[in-house]
This record gives C-alpha cells, sequence and structure tokens, in this order.
C-alpha cells in the first residue's frame, strides 16, 4: 500500500510526481495504446453495423416504392 511522505519544505520532494495525470499502474505505458486501438475497433464494428442496417432500410422501402407505383399504374390502366 502506498504511504505518504511528509512534504519538506526547504527540500523537494522525489517521491511526488511532477504531473498529476500520471497512471501508477506498474506496466500501463504500454497499454495506452491498445486501448485506444480497442476502442476504435469497437466503435468501427457499430459503425458498420449500423450503416448495415441503414442501408438496408433504405433498400426496403425503396422497393416498397416501386412496387407502389407499379400497382398504381396498372390499376390506371
Amino acid at each position: 500500500m502506498l504511504k505518504m511522505e511528509p512534504l519538506n519544505s526547504t527540500h523537494p520532494s522525489t517521491a511526488a510526481p511532477s504531473s498529476h495525470l500520471v497512471s501508477h499502474v506498474p506496466g500501463s505505458e504500454s497499454s495506452n495504446g491498445n486501448e485506444y486501438f480497442y476502442v476504435l475497433v469497437v466503435m468501427s464494428f457499430y459503425g458498420v453495423f449500423l450503416i448495415g442496417i441503414m442501408l438496408g432500410y433504405m433498400k426496403s422501402k425503396r422497393r416498397e416504392k416501386k412496387s407502389r407505383q407499379a400497382d398504381g399504374l396498372v390499376l390506371i390502366c
């Protein structure tokens, strides 16, 4: 467990990091790129899935519209 050292006002503390945003988990320096890659892959799959659903829906609506127009032309003649 981490213990806090008393702050000596005459000498700068070497135990405290200069940046508060640095992760203190051992081995996390190499995993940062993998985390971003994982999020990118998941979002890409999600995007491809949504585009496929949208294109299928638009295609079905286009077919429905054409069949309605063909039915209307048959009834008019």
